[in-house]
């Protein structure tokens, strides 16, 4: 039996690690989310006084349900497919309600081209 307790360790197998509790892990996405709500309430009082009173509570869940969401995620590739995917979608949904924005009472054209392709969507940032 070596003496040395580095030998012994090495010697040692150490226990299994138990998978974490999905459970915790949404407690854990939740945390964060609150955290992120906490966080723009300190900075920004003043963009918090001047939108919907469930602002935070929205920005919060946003957060917990995107964390939620990559859960199920266990390799590189559908991380990857993951992330080309959620980029995609930011851009056409900036684009969307870009021109959302800018469109008349009646005048749908712009929109549709959007959803359905026809315009090119601007760069992610």
């Amino acid at each position: 039996m070596p003496s040395n307790p580095q030998t012994t360790a090495l010697a040692v197998p150490a226990p299994a690690e138990q998978p974490i509790p999905r459970d915790l892990l949404k407690d854990l996405a939740m945390d964060v989310g609150k955290e992120v709500a906490a966080y723009i309430e300190r900075m920004y009082p003043k963009a918090v006084e001047a939108v919907s009173n469930t602002f935070l509570s929205s920005v919060r869940n946003c957060v917990h349900n995107e964390i939620v969401a990559t859960m199920g995620l266990s390799s590189i590739g559908e991380i990857e497919q993951r992330l080309a995917q959620r980029k995609r979608d930011r851009r056409q949904l900036r684009a969307v309600w870009k021109a959302a924005r800018t469109v008349k009472v009646g005048e749908h054209g712009k929109v549709d081209d959007i959803l359905v392709g026809r315009v090119p969507l601007e760069p992610d940032l």
